[in-house]
């Protein structure tokens, strides 16, 4: 993930191809790497069904913690999936949201991780910021429609996730 590997992985095929070598290996690395993305909607879907008419509470939007850098994040795509698909999205990320009003439209940013999540259908985890490794996990269940995480980060264990009521599901566990 992150800006640099794709744009790395793309440069060295684009050098082989100039001297004729095949690049497999790399090649299948690209293509697994943009699916990872696409896999993520189906997770949501998972806890909630049918998108359309949902709001999404969303925590993270930079490719990784400590940055407003936009480039390649899952979000940018994760986002405009969930919108087609005619949810809401409310959106958090400590630095990265004026940053992103670059990449993506039509979400509303919260001012806070609660603000974003308050009402929603499912809180969606995309970057694994600190902060949000230690939410107030009572409140979060309060303020969640019902309580359904996509942690798309495997920020937490789902065995203490499920034993505080979330309907719970990560990435690849």
């Amino acid at each position: 993930g992150g800006s640099c590997f794709p744009k790395d992985t793309r440069a060295l095929t684009t050098v082989a191809d100039q001297f004729g070598v095949e690049t497999l290996i790399v090649d299948a690395v690209i293509e697994a790497n943009e699916r990872q993305r696409e896999a993520m909607i189906p997770k949501i879907e998972r806890l909630v069904g049918d998108l359309s008419g949902k709001q999404v509470g969303m925590l993270g939007l930079s490719f990784k913690p400590e940055t407003d850098d936009m480039r390649e994040s899952p979000a940018i795509e994760i986002i405009r999936s969930i919108l087609e698909k005619g949810a809401t999205i409310r959106a958090f990320d400590p630095v990265a949201m004026d940053e992103a009003k670059h990449y993506v439209s039509g979400i509303e940013y919260a001012t806070d991780e609660y603000d974003a999540i308050k009402g929603a259908d499912v809180l969606v985890i995309v970057t694994e910021w600190n902060q949000f490794r230690a939410l107030d996990m009572e409140k979060v269940r309060s303020l969640l429609r019902s309580p359904k995480i996509a942690d798309l980060r495997n920020i937490y264990e789902p065995s203490d996730m499920r034993a505080m009521g979330f309907d719970y599901v990560g990435v690849g566990r």
